[in-house]
């Protein structure tokens, strides 16, 4: 009872007085009085109620919060880390929100089998609960390009939601195309927005990997993205710039149509979730003596010393003092991602884009950008 009436105090503060000046409150009246009876608002530490919860397909459920006043916002597309203490272990996952409305917004879980925290996302987190988030990450944003294409599998279409629902409300929008994979029809996420934004003129392609007879009798969806009719299913494909999320053997594949296809893929951005595992390897053409990366968005040079043989990109990088961008270090988050214009790199790739954290030079010479 107490906790749900605190609950609604802390969103009428939020909404009412705004978080500038219950910033300015809190920040001024700090005690351990204060932190005790509400940790929520008297804190140093982001966090989030979970005001609420909704079924957006079996296993995928949506949640709606609403930060404290730390809060510093985001960009459609960024993703934050959602932190669950669970049996006494602290756990991290990277999220991606959709943009705020009304104080809030929206991050999307759907439940992987062992997943932990989205296991327990599921099962334990209910409308009330306050939650411990980080500050928006991530550069899987919208970059003012004229033409784009968002290509998603399942889950890996909550960033592009988010870019597409800012978007959409642009009164002037970009030419967008979408082409979104689902296992089946009932697995299809955001499903009523989709058939809105498609009223509204979206250029959006819906298939499915696992169609039931019904599904295949419908006419409604189209087949599943290969070689042979991504011409047909997205005939300009070569003119847009594509945004990219989704599994990552979906994702492989994805960049393996476009290389056949000729596709640029310095037109290609994408984001994902899931650790790659790999093994670091040292070619033996690597001749760290003679070796040189070019940070090109930093114009930093770095000459290579027998100190860095068998290091990622980026403890090269941090061992070089090169102010790159950091996030999990485990090749899932995506902050750390460069694009590769020159040279050879082994380990965590997808097309052009390389996970440093995870990734490691094979040729004498390369070029990075952001």
């Amino acid at each position: 009872m107490l906790d749900a009436l605190l609950s609604r105090l802390n969103r009428w503060a939020l909404q009412h007085i705004g978080r500038e000046w219950v910033d300015y409150l809190a920040s001024n009246t700090m005690t351990d009085f204060n932190r005790r009876w509400n940790d929520f608002i008297w804190t140093y530490e982001l966090q989030a109620i979970v005001v609420g919860i909704k079924d957006e397909a079996p296993d995928v459920k949506t949640l709606t919060l609403m930060p404290n006043q730390l809060w510093k916002g985001a960009e459609p597309g960024q993703y934050i880390p959602l932190r669950a203490n669970i049996n006494g272990e602290t756990l991290t996952r990277y999220y991606s929100l959709s943009p705020m409305e009304g104080d809030c917004f929206t991050i999307t879980v759907k439940r992987i089998k062992g997943g932990k925290v989205s296991n327990w996302v599921h099962e334990h987190v209910k409308p009330g609960m306050v939650l411990g988030i980080g500050q928006p990450q991530g550069h899987f944003c919208y970059r003012q390009q004229s033409k784009i294409l968002f290509i998603s599998a399942g889950a890996g279409i909550t960033p592009a939601y988010s870019m597409l629902k800012a978007l959409m409300a642009y009164h002037i929008r970009p030419d967008m195309a979408m082409y979104a994979q689902f296992a089946s029809a009932q697995d299809v996420i955001f499903k009523d927005t989709l058939q809105r934004w498609r009223s509204e003129g979206l250029a959006l392609t819906t298939a499915l990997s696992r169609p039931s007879p019904d599904d295949k009798a419908s006419g409604r969806f189209a087949p599943t993205l290969d070689v042979s009719n991504i011409d047909t299913l997205i005939p300009d494909f070569r003119e847009r710039d594509i945004y990219l999320c989704g599994p990552q053997g979906f994702m492989d594949k994805v960049v393996n149509i476009l290389k056949e296809k000729g596709y640029d893929l310095g037109k290609l951005d994408s984001e994902r979730f899931v650790a790659h595992e790999i093994k670091p390897l040292t070619p033996e053409d690597f001749k760290a003596a003679q070796a040189e990366i070019y940070f090109r968005h930093l114009d930093r040079r770095v000459q290579l010393t027998e100190d860095d043989q068998g290091l990622s990109l980026m403890q090269i990088a941090e061992r070089h003092q090169v102010p790159i961008e950091t996030g999990c270090r485990q090749g899932m988050c995506g902050t750390c991602k460069l694009t590769l214009r020159e040279g050879d790199v082994v380990g965590n790739m997808l097309g052009n884009a390389v996970y440093l954290c995870t990734a490691f030079p094979a040729s004498n010479k390369l070029v990075l950008d952001a």
